[in-house]
């Protein structure tokens, strides 16, 4: 832990120092002298100030009367403030790399080629030029833009994302089904219930014939889910509610003063879920009938890779009777990385429903195109997913965790349509 704190702290400094370069070269012109001295100065000013207010708020916190909580949501805003500092800086310190290899490379070339060649002409034409530095100003300050817009508004601007999954052995009376799957609510996060009831409203407004959670409704505590109970409970679908717990609703990142304890949290949170009207599937199935046909719905408790725990029973949570072997099965299970550990090679589930991964609250995300660095952690991140006949859908979240923001990646209300392919387009289960 101490070696990827120093680790973390030398790339900052890194990042600082090597970006206060870049900004030191493009003011340097002599008719600049004022706006250098303001930018020179502001540059560790900016620094200096982050640092002060991270220290008062960080003393603030830890000696008010505040629920537990409160206090750990209160600390988001200490990471808002240093996102809105970096991600700026790194955006420029990325073009002053650029420019000094540029720079590098004329130095190369004009050693390797001693007459004067064309391309030789071309690249020292522009080696005093500032157009590098200068675009990752503009970019820099774009940035910053984009951050304050993602503390501001970005977390509250619901995405409704629309998904039509087909399927070869859906029942009949399924084709058309539509699921509202919504993750990672963090309640917590949320000092006012203004922003949830409108997200919850929007879940209304798509007819859903099934709801489903999948995981996280809290950051640590049930306490943080009690007072959005009522809103919860306007939620309605003709096939009802399901939900499971996901690595935050076990409480593992608190300190508890007992295992007894800890238990009677996850309790107290199932119960909470259950008031508000969902059945919470604890390794467990239910089954969804239309007529003859059914669907299973199934869910686990949190399963992850290290260091995730594993509470998952897959095996408990799929077990039925002989005569219902065949049925057509949702698995909701909040860790995507499930889906391929042990989903697939162990079991015939045909969609899994998955969250977790917030798309890190960052990245860009759009019907032509999505990338979050999240995804150097998880291969299946957000969206849709195949492997032969099983599907797996990530949804990237409904609210937020430790950065009190979301850029380029708002949180997502998904609409699953199951459809049922025609018999001459199926491919049977190998």
């Amino acid at each position: 832990m101490i070696w990827s704190f120093l680790l973390l702290i030398s790339v900052l400094l890194v990042v600082d120092f090597y970006g206060f370069r870049g900004i030191r070269k493009l003011f340097s012109h002599h008719k600049l002298t004022p706006l250098r001295y303001f930018m020179l100065r502001s540059y560790w000013i900016v620094d200096i100030v982050f640092i002060l207010f991270a220290i008062a708020w960080a003393l603030y916190i830890r000696s008010s009367n505040l629920e537990e909580y409160e206090k750990y949501r209160k600390f988001f805003w200490i990471m808002g403030g240093f996102m809105l500092i970096f991600i700026p800086k790194t955006s420029f310190f990325l073009f002053t790399v650029f420019y000094d290899l540029k720079l590098l490379f004329i130095s190369i070339n004009r050693k390797i080629f001693h007459h004067r060649t064309r391309f030789h002409i071309f690249l020292t034409r522009f080696r005093h030029s500032l157009v590098v530095p200068a675009a990752g100003f503009i970019v820099a300050i774009l940035m910053f833009t984009i951050t304050l817009h993602g503390v501001g508004f970005g977390r509250f601007n619901f995405n409704v994302v629309e998904q039509q999954i087909w399927f070869d052995d859906l029942p009949e009376a399924f084709d058309g089904y539509r699921i509202v799957q919504f993750s990672d609510t963090h309640l917590g996060s949320y000092s006012q219930t203004d922003a949830v009831q409108i997200g919850l409203r929007v879940i209304n407004q798509l007819s859903p014939d099934l709801i489903v959670f999948t995981g996280d409704m809290v950051n640590n505590e049930a306490l943080e889910a009690e007072k959005f109970i009522p809103y919860f409970q306007e939620l309605q679908a003709s096939d009802g509610l399901y939900s499971v717990l996901g690595n935050h609703d076990m409480g593992d990142y608190r300190r508890w003063g007992t295992i007894a304890e800890k238990e009677a949290n996850i309790q107290q949170l199932v119960n909470v879920q259950k008031e508000m009207g969902f059945h919470v599937l604890m390794n467990e199935h239910a089954f969804i009938r239309r007529g003859n046909d059914s669907i299973m719905i199934a869910g686990v408790e949190n399963w992850g890779l290290p260091p995730f725990a594993q509470y998952g029973d897959l095996n408990k949570a799929l077990s039925v009777s002989t005569v219902d072997a065949a049925t057509f099965t949702i698995l909701l299970s909040h860790d995507p990385s499930h889906w391929k550990a042990q989903i697939i090679p162990e079991s015939d589930v045909n969609l899994t429903l998955s969250g977790h991964t917030h798309g890190m609250q960052f990245g860009i995300s759009n019907r032509f195109f999505s990338w979050s660095p999240v995804q150097l952690k998880y291969n299946e991140w957000s969206g849709l997913y195949h492997d032969g006949y099983q599907k797996l859908y990530v949804n990237t979240g409904f609210g937020f965790l430790s950065f009190p923001g979301r850029i380029g990646m708002p949180p997502e209300i998904t609409l699953i349509i199951l459809r049922k392919n025609p018999e001459h387009l199926a491919s049977h289960k190998p």
